[in-house]
């Protein structure tokens, strides 16, 4: 009989976990446990402040997994956005001494330490400058521009989302996992094979990079998105083999 593992997937900057992953479930492994983590602002959780800077939304995150994560194996997932926070997560995991994930997954994102070739930071465009960029990175519905109630919604959050995608770890502050990874990038998005390799700094064990047709929201596309399921569940079944004694 498999041992269960609890998969967390942390969203890209203005998604909903709920809405970006709960269709994975059906194609999962029977031995995975989805666990979309719903971020403050969105979804169910639309009413709650939004986060002010990448620390708020790491004890958020920890608050809602805590309790979760003591007596079982876990893997952590997050795309463009959820990458950088699911680092930062894993690193306050490691600090205050609760058991470390088996695996993690970071998709669509250089390696932290690298800095962004952008010549502004998101946090700092205004937005007509931001909206250019979204447009540009793909995977949101022309709608959202064509109605001002949408943009009213959604831009705050998006606007906060990337004071996180924006954050950046020094190379003096990187404190290597004891777990492998797998970094996920899509052929034609804005993330070099050095960028990716060098994900590699961040962990003592295994780091393997892997890519997928597309751009920066490779997995949303369908023969995309499954192939992404399906490297999770050779990472977290085949490899591992995790079966109850």
């Amino acid at each position: 009989m498999k041992k269960q593992i609890k998969l967390f997937c942390l969203p890209y900057a203005g998604g909903s976990a709920k809405s970006i992953y709960s269709k994975w479930k059906e194609s999962l492994d029977s031995a995975i446990e989805l666990h979309p983590v719903e971020l403050a602002g969105r979804g169910p959780r639309i009413g709650e402040s939004l986060y002010s800077n990448v620390e708020e939304a790491v004890e958020d995150v920890i608050s809602k997994i805590r309790n979760q994560i003591t007596d079982c194996d876990y893997a952590i997932f997050g795309h463009s956005m959820g990458s950088i926070l699911a680092y930062k997560v894993i690193q306050r995991i490691n600090e205050l001494k609760l058991p470390p994930p088996i695996h993690s997954f970071f998709s669509g994102r250089r390696a932290p330490h690298c800095p962004s070739r952008r010549p502004k930071p998101f946090s700092d465009m205004n937005t007509l400058e931001l909206e250019k960029e979204i447009k540009e990175l793909g995977g949101t519905p022309p709608e959202f521009f064509e109605y001002p109630e949408l943009k009213n919604i959604f831009m705050p959050i998006i606007k906060s989302d990337f004071k996180i995608a924006d954050t950046f770890v020094e190379s003096s502050d990187i404190v290597m996992f004891n777990h492998e990874i797998s970094v996920f990038v899509g052929k034609e998005e804005d993330v070099t094979n050095i960028e990716a390799g060098e994900w590699m700094q961040h962990t003592r064990k295994k780091c393997s990079v892997e890519y997928f047709e597309g751009g920066h929201f490779f997995l949303l596309e369908e023969e995309e998105g499954h192939r992404v399921i399906d490297t999770i569940n050779s990472c977290l079944i085949n490899k591992h083999q995790y079966i109850s004694m």
